[in-house]
């Protein structure tokens, strides 16, 4: 049934998901802009962030237990954040060694041995995380049953979870961070001149090697900090990592490669879209995010912003 209630939650449930996905896609994003890489294993960092974040959540947790009041609630919350940026910033290096050991001495390469291995460290990361922490899926629903539900409109009477809210409030955060980081500050300028003209950066004194760490480190942090903060509703599993660099992919064509507005702007239309054609045609579910790439391609095949390359 058609309800202001069904269509305002299933719009929150849109936006909750596409602030995730673009928490994922916008490391991919910043990767492909800057460094031309194509990297296959983002999926499985952002499944590595997961199992990471439900070790350090775990850890936190266990050392003020769960919730018991709204004050407890909300330092709780306040917890589960603090363990997706201590999440995010154990990825960093992570990130840091993989693009100095695997990917730097490749770039000048073909694309095929990019694509190759980072589909390998893609395998790689997966078995590693089926090591650490074991084949069966890591469920933290107890961990989070303290949080309540809190009204959105008095009018409707709706509820809605607590923490869905704070994803949704915490990714748009985000979203305004980079982008004052990259039009506001001296480094996030360097990043985009990088992407714009490498030799001319370089012949500015740009130290691009430099500036291709900062990058990969970055989209490590954001991957990492995508998975803790999707861990809460959903259990960390080995294959969490397809969908999400799927679903990345397709927000980045939607998008234009290379464009951080164009992630935004595609991956909250394909978390809205997605979470309609769930609640009105459950089939659809599926196809609904490659049915607006194929017509987007149709119509616009650089995508709706094009590359910071071009958009400058």
């Amino acid at each position: 049934m058609v309800t202001i209630e069904t269509f305002v939650t299933h719009t929150l449930h849109g936006l909750q998901y596409g602030f995730i996905l673009f928490l994922i896609a916008s490391g991919l994003t910043i990767i492909l802009g800057i460094l031309d890489v194509l990297n296959l294993a983002h999926g499985e960092l952002f499944a590595l962030g997961a199992y990471v974040g439900f070790s350090v959540l775990g850890y936190l947790t266990g050392l003020v237990g769960p919730p018991s009041g709204p004050a407890e609630q909300a330092g709780f919350l306040a917890l589960v954040l603090v363990g997706a940026l201590l999440t995010a910033l154990v990825m960093v290096p992570v990130g840091v060694l993989i693009e100095t050991v695997l990917l730097r001495p490749i770039y000048e390469r073909d694309e095929v041995y990019q694509l190759v291995l980072t589909f390998a460290l893609l395998l790689l990361v997966k078995d590693f995380n089926k090591f650490a922490w074991g084949p069966q899926p890591l469920r933290v629903q107890g961990v989070y049953s303290g949080i309540n539900s809190i009204p959105t409109s008095e009018l409707v009477g709706l509820s809605y979870p607590t923490y869905n809210f704070v994803v949704i409030v915490v990714g748009a955060v985000v979203v305004a961070g980079l982008f004052w980081f990259f039009e506001r500050t001296k480094t996030g300028r360097i990043i985009r001149a990088t992407a714009i003209d490498r030799e001319m950066a370089t012949a500015i004194g740009v130290d691009t090697g430099r500036t291709f760490t900062l990058v990969f480190a970055l989209g490590a942090f954001f991957a990492g900090f995508a998975g803790a903060m999707a861990l809460p509703p959903m259990n960390a599993s080995l294959d969490m990592g397809a969908e999400p660099l799927v679903l990345s992919f397709v927000v980045i064509v939607i998008g234009g490669l290379g464009s951080l507005q164009g992630a935004f702007v595609a991956a909250l239309s394909v978390g809205l879209l997605t979470n309609w054609a769930t609640w009105l045609y459950p089939a659809g579910e599926l196809a609904a995010p490659f049915a607006i790439m194929a017509v987007l391609l149709l119509v616009k095949p650089e995508g709706l912003f094009g590359t910071w390359g071009e958009t400058e």
